[in-house]
């Protein structure tokens, strides 16, 4: 994963707390849109926890991690070509 070099970690974070924030407090119309509005949601929640990951290790709190320790991220195992 490429960051651009003008945004960091908290940067990013702080980006996807606020759009999550923003996407919430609309109001859908129609079953259509509260669908979408829903994967809108459900895709800047998984952002924000793969940030929070990276800057932590801690695993997100969904049901599907537990008994996994969290843990510090080796990021020199990472296999992204440049």
């Amino acid at each position: 994963m490429k960051i651009k070099p003008t945004e960091n970690y908290e940067q990013l974070l702080a980006r996807f707390t606020k759009r999550i924030d923003q996407v919430s407090k609309q109001t859908p119309a129609n079953t259509v849109e509260a669908e979408k509005q829903k994967e809108q949601l459900d895709y800047l929640r998984g952002c924000k926890d793969t940030v929070v990951y990276l800057m932590t290790g801690q695993l997100p709190n969904d049901g599907n991690h537990d008994g996994m320790k969290n843990h510090r991220p080796n990021h020199a195992t990472n296999t992204e070509s440049n």
